[in-house]
């Protein structure tokens, strides 16, 4: 592990903020700490570039505790959700300004500089001052300023929240492609679950200053641990049913399931997780609504009383009316006893 979180809480007049997070970021790795508004996201990496004491618990870079480091000691890099530039430096001397603080030669901070505008695409605007340029411009040259100084870790506090969706879009690739054409390591901080999804390698969800649940990408986002971590990342089908013998029986159908209890609960799946299919069996769901949501197709199906989401993409050719089948991938689907917030695979026994 490069960067190590321990037990670190922080609280503010007797509120807390974080509770007892411990977390680790291994060298290379893109990390996103995901969750809603005021779960202490900024909190926690204010916490670990030194711009706020923590509590209790401790920070350790490369095995060395730099707990009690001030921030430009740490050899940590943070970018800031608004452009942190010098608005009486051109964007190449923004960008070489912690170059020569570390006093080197004029033909390395040259070299180096030269290199980050070529890597960043702004060339073009090097003898800009701040106010000349873009926000999105302001952004790319914040990143090459962050990345002169060679940091053992970037932390990135929603970097692009406050550009449009599709340059916000077009920043999040070349996060991506810089992170690995360099091997950068980087914690990523964002509300935003398309960005969370598309950027990262792991992801910690926090919520109400606790970790609700990490680990890598696609298991967060599709097994989850808990109800209330699937609910927080994103659209999930819950259908009430109840397990007899080793079938979790439902209104849509019978599943195996080797919960050693005959008890009520839910059968949750996520909309992507399933597969709409034109062939008729005994469960027909009819078509209800269709809408465009970016790249896929929300859609929304009805059995009974029952309602369903499934996202395809457009090739399906469906349309509204249409009386469909699914497929219901078993490894993609959980359920959940009524007294507990713990989710389990169907074929997962939790005895």
């Amino acid at each position: 592990m490069i960067l190590e979180i321990n037990q670190v809480s922080q609280s503010y007049d007797q509120h807390s903020v974080l509770d007892h997070i411990t977390f680790g970021v291994e060298k290379g790795q893109l990390l996103t700490v995901f969750g809603p508004s005021g779960s202490g996201k900024s909190t926690l990496l204010k916490s670990i570039t030194g711009l706020l004491e923590v509590d209790k618990g401790s920070i350790l870079l490369n095995g060395k505790d730099i707990t009690d480091q001030k921030p430009h000691e740490r050899g940590i890099a943070y970018v800031f959700q608004s452009p942190l530039l010098f608005p009486h430096l051109t964007v190449k001397k923004n960008i070489a300004f912690g170059l020569e603080v570390k006093k080197l030669n004029k033909k390395e901070i040259d070299m180096k500089v030269n290199t980050l505008l070529g890597l960043l695409k702004i060339e073009d605007i090097k003898d800009h001052y701040p106010n000349q340029i873009s926000g999105g411009q302001q952004q790319r040259a914040s990143i090459a300023r962050a990345l002169a100084v060679d940091p053992a870790v970037i932390l990135m506090d929603e970097p692009f929240s406050a550009l449009d969706s599709a340059l916000r879009t077009k920043m999040g690739e070349l996060i991506k492609s810089l992170q690995k054409k360099l091997g950068l390591t980087i914690v990523f901080v964002t509300h935003d679950l398309n960005e969370c999804l598309y950027l990262s390698d792991e992801i910690v969800l926090l919520n109400h200053g606790k970790i609700v649940d990490q680990g890598a990408t696609h298991d967060v986002y599709y097994h989850p641990k808990t109800i209330e971590s699937a609910k927080l990342m994103g659209e999930m089908n819950w259908i009430h049913g109840k397990k007899i013998d080793q079938q979790f029986v439902t209104p849509i159908g019978s599943f195996p399931c080797d919960f050693p209890y005959d008890q009520e609960g839910l059968l949750s799946f996520r909309p992507q997780s399933i597969k709409i299919v034109k062939n008729k069996d005994d469960n027909i769901f009819k078509v209800i609504s269709i809408d465009i949501i970016g790249r896929e197709h929300r859609v929304v199906l009805r059995y009974d009383n029952l309602e369903i989401i499934v996202y395809t993409y457009p090739d399906h050719f469906l349309q509204i009316g249409d009386e469909v089948s699914l497929l219901f991938p078993k490894d993609y689907l959980h359920y959940c006893v009524d007294d507990t917030n713990k989710t389990n695979k169907l074929g997962e026994n939790s005895g």
